[in-house]
């Protein structure tokens, strides 16, 4: 995750986010995000994911049990 803090929020305020898948390349995904305040932004960036098979990779987390 990339993100730049634009603003500071007061503690209570309402905080609302949104995100956009951006782009595909594969199992590659990416978003951009922002973050809002009531009074306007206050943070930006992109996101970068990917698509995994979850059973493989359950397995490999699981092998960290011992």
């Amino acid at each position: 995750m990339n993100v730049e803090h634009v603003s500071a929020s007061p503690v209570g305020m309402k905080i609302t986010c949104k995100s956009e898948l951006l782009e595909v390349d594969g199992r590659r995904l990416v978003f951009s995000v922002e973050a809002y305040d009531e009074k306007g932004l206050i943070g930006k960036g992109t996101h970068e994911r990917f698509i995994i098979k979850n059973e493989k990779f359950q397995k490999k987390a699981d092998g960290k049990l011992g």
